[in-house]
């Protein structure tokens, strides 16, 4: 299977792909995209769908959460905002995007879940 981790210190997938067998590097991409910014979501997934012919699984595993503050506490505002545009408009975003690159292709298992 090709794999594209997508991360914002792309460096973080580029050393996870050095820890891989030589055989398998060349089927992980790492690509450098901030889930925060639905602008750099779907230029990713035009990207996807241009070089690799579009997504057949998605695994949406980015999130973020603080154990300094609380949902009460003052001056937290950026903090919230940034927890929801990643661990909600993220996870939205990319699966948009992944499915309608299912849908465009009928991916198998697709067309099962959500008919036409």
């Amino acid at each position: 299977m090709i794999v594209v981790g997508l991360a914002r210190r792309v460096e973080r997938v580029e050393s996870l792909r050095q820890e891989l067998p030589e055989s398998a590097r060349k089927l992980l991409h790492a690509v450098k995209c901030d889930v925060t910014s639905e602008e750099e979501i779907v230029k990713t997934f035009e990207w996807i769908e241009k070089t690799l012919g579009g997504v057949d699984v998605l695994i949406n595993n980015a999130g973020i959460g603080s154990i300094d503050k609380k949902l009460v506490d003052s001056g937290n505002s950026d903090l919230i905002k940034n927890t929801v545009n990643t661990n909600l408009l993220g996870v939205v975003f990319c699966t948009r995007e992944a499915f309608q690159s299912m849908k465009k292709r009928s991916v198998p298992g697709f067309l099962h879940q959500f008919p036409n």
